[in-house]
């Protein structure tokens, strides 16, 4: 008899080798429309039936034979368009258009030029291996009285699940490889932007599409063709996908785990991605040469020429005098902040004292300002103070807009951990402030770090305040002072992102330095016994 554990490796296989198959016979129906106007006739004052219109349709049925003569398979077809003129008077205008109409499957583009036939290749390979890889790990495990698998049949396997993922990636790139080179490529080429395999691109275009009927009119044609994927194509997404199940039932006998875990890393994946890609972009802008960073067809991923010296521009223009300064404001304002912080945080934990709750609802409401409403007071109490265009005037104006955040989130924190481990202190001998500097912060190391990141955040990315009370260029920011590579009629994109990367060093060091007190915050403090 044989087990449940081999009938359901046998009906894997059995739904493994029907997707394989299904799949490859999607590829051999039609997936591509390609439309191509050959030639267009426009009639005005022109009525369905009248001579004129008769005229001009001999003169395109003509036109209609010269390129059947030459192999085209032309279809006609004609619109009319009619309207009151501001007389009250009814015209008419007819357009007739001779157009071309092909179907290709996606296995016709292993015989071309384009890029996509080696991406077509590496599909088909791909499903063979993984059909092959799933067979040879299923043979042992059919044939044998056990229901474990042996290590050889494990590689198998898992090699097949590998293939079969990577179909379905090469799908999605085979589409995409398609679009670059029958849309993007023919515009650079037709703007003049690249001319680089042309001629041998051309050419294939003309066997590919016209079956070589097109000649030396085949730029021509090819700047005005377009084309459409038929959604048909797609069927291969889900017939890959049930394939890829089989193979997990095959390996690893179950699928609610394997697709959770798999789900997970795509969700992880797809955040990675769009998270890193702003700095990718700010990464590689920032070595182009003001041509590449100009380019509106951003025609090459990469930099042709990564321009180093970009960094060597901006330091010459004073950027790193700017970095300079908002490190100084960023921690000034950050000290100050968890300063003054601290103790009202504790306070307000510990401590009950009459205008409390009040004093709660003033620091929520005074987050409801924003600083560009109080900008006028601000520069007059800054004036005031002889504090205008200072470094210190700015660590006090960015700690004070701070500061009630500083204090809500550094209550919550301290109200957090249990008051026995300062009562415990008390009998130690250690006093308030004692219990708070030995027990209460080293226990607070998380929330105090998270509190002080975004200080400093909040304080290095600050901007307004930093543009009406700063003068002397000298003592700017780097966010103000990377505005000098903006101006009204041109932005230098390369020196833009160059200093951008720059300004993200410090934060990423400030990351890496606090991050091990996050992990060991969490424990330290604690009492013995």
């Amino acid at each position: 008899m044989i087990s449940s554990f081999r009938k359901k490796n046998i009906s894997a296989l059995i739904v493994c080798i029907l997707t394989a198959v299904l799949t490859v016979l999607i590829l051999f129906l039609p997936c591509y429309t390609f439309h191509t106007d050959l030639y267009t006739k426009k009639s005005g004052n022109t009525f369905v039936g009248d001579e004129k219109y008769l005229s001009v349709k001999a003169e395109v049925e003509a036109v209609a034979d010269e390129y059947r003569a030459m192999g085209f398979v032309i279809e006609l077809k004609e619109s009319v368009t009619e309207r009151v003129n501001s007389k009250g008077e009814k015209t008419s205008m007819v357009a007739f258009t001779l157009q071309q109409e092909e179907q290709r499957n996606a296995l016709c583009f292993l015989n071309t030029v384009f890029p996509s036939s080696k991406l077509m290749a590496l599909l088909l390979i791909s499903i063979g291996l993984a059909l092959i890889f799933a067979l040879a790990g299923s043979l042992r495990s059919v044939s044998a009285d056990t229901n474990a698998l042996d290590r050889t049949s494990r590689i198998f396997r898992s090699a097949s699940g590998w293939c079969v993922l990577a179909a379905i990636v090469l799908v999605f790139l085979f589409a995409m490889s398609n679009t670059y080179s029958l849309s993007r490529k023919i515009t650079l080429y037709k703007n003049g932007l690249s001319d680089a395999g042309m001629d041998a691109f051309y050419a294939g275009i003309d066997a590919f599409v016209f079956n070589g009927t097109a000649g030396d009119k085949v730029q021509e044609l090819a700047s005005g063709f377009t084309f459409d994927l038929l959604p048909g194509y797609w069927i291969t997404v889900p017939l890959l996908f049930m394939m890829l199940l089989s193979v997990i039932l095959l390996r690893r006998g179950a699928l609610k785990k394997t697709l959770s875990r798999g789900l997970l890393y795509l969700f992880i994946l797809i955040v990675c991605v769009v998270t890193l890609y702003p700095y990718y972009v700010m990464f590689i802008t920032g070595f182009r040469s003001n041509a590449e960073t100009t380019d509106m067809y951003f025609q090459n991923v990469l930099p042709v020429r990564w321009v180093f010296s970009n960094l060597k521009d901006i330091i010459d223009r004073g950027v790193l005098r700017f970095l300079g300064n908002s490190i100084l404001i960023s921690f000034g304002a950050t000290g100050i902040a968890m300063l003054c912080g601290i103790p009202a945080a504790y306070a307000l934990s510990r401590m009950r004292f009459k205008g409390r709750k009040a004093f709660l609802g003033f620091v929520i409401m005074s987050q409801m300002f924003s600083p560009v409403v109080l900008l006028i007071g601000i520069s007059q109490l800054m004036n005031t103070l002889h504090l205008n265009d200072t470094l210190l005037g700015l660590m006090l104006i960015n700690a004070a807009f701070n500061q009630a955040f500083a204090i809500w989130l550094l209550r919550g924190t301290f109200s957090a951990i249990s008051p026995e481990m300062e009562q415990a202190a008390y009998i130690d001998g250690c006093g308030r402030i004692g219990s708070l500097i030995r027990i209460l912060l080293p226990m607070a190391a998380p929330g105090i770090v998270t509190t002080l990141i975004f200080i400093f955040i909040n304080a290095w990315n600050e901007y307004t305040i930093s543009t009406v009370l700063i003068s002397t260029p000298d003592l700017r920011p780097v966010t103000v002072g990377i505005t000098q590579f903006s101006s009204f009629n041109m932005i230098e994109w390369q020196y833009l992102f160059s200093a951008s990367l720059l300004a993200t060093i410090p934060v990423v060091i400030l990351f890496i330095c606090i991050e091990k007190h996050l992990v060991s915050g969490l424990t330290a403090g604690g009492v013995k016994g």
